[in-house]
């Protein structure tokens, strides 16, 4: 069924070779700032961004869902505790065999329910601080979704285009990383919409 896309598994992998962000010119426009977003060169942490408090640090996990595979690079330097939040979810195999139970096409795509209901309870309240969005959301943006201050724990986003790049704004919105084969998540949200589904599941949490 199309609407059951699962997170079959979701396997740390050791910190990507991916070289250091070179400083950048401010862009003038939220328009430039997202053309500029793939350019390897293009430094997020610029004028319109606060400052990152620690060392970029820089790890990729693999994803590999019913719809395809592809890789997430996550940076501390982005969001030190939601990052350590999630590559400790990944670790602790919170993500396997998981629904990804919100599918809005162009929006977003949420997931962190636990296929294991224990495994879910041992995260559900562990909540985490909300830090300050440091970049610029785009198509592939990874981020804790929330509902309030300070209730970061275990749900996540991936953000689609068009809709998904102008958030960044709530509490807990704060960019962690970016998936790089986003076309995976636009499979997700065709296959969604071929299966005649309208909605979503999040009121089923």
């Amino acid at each position: 069924m199309a609407l059951a896309m699962t997170i079959c598994s979701l396997t740390f992998s050791p910190p990507a070779a991916v070289p250091a962000l070179g400083r950048r010119p401010r862009a003038p426009t939220a328009k430039s700032l997202l053309s500029l977003g793939d350019d390897p060169s293009f430094d997020p942490f610029a004028d319109d961004f606060p400052a990152a408090v620690v060392e970029e640090q820089k790890s990729r996990v693999r994803l590999c869902t019913t719809a395809g595979d592809c890789h997430i690079v996550v940076d501390r330097a982005y969001s030190p505790e939601g990052v350590d939040r999630f590559l400790t979810l990944v670790e602790d195999g919170f993500f396997t065999d998981m629904l990804l139970y919100r599918v809005l096409p162009g929006f977003l795509v949420q997931f962190g329910v636990a296929s294991q209901p224990e495994v879910q309870a041992r995260w559900q309240n562990a909540k985490i601080p909300d830090e300050p969005n440091r970049a610029t959301f785009r198509s592939g943006t990874l981020s804790f979704a929330g509902s309030g201050t300070d209730s970061r724990s275990c749900h996540l986003f991936i953000a689609l285009s068009p809709d998904g790049a102008e958030l960044g704004g709530a509490a807990h919105e704060a960019t962690l990383g970016h998936v790089q084969e986003v076309e995976v998540f636009e499979k997700v949200c065709a296959n969604f919409k071929e299966s005649g589904y309208e909605g979503d599941l999040s009121a089923l949490q």
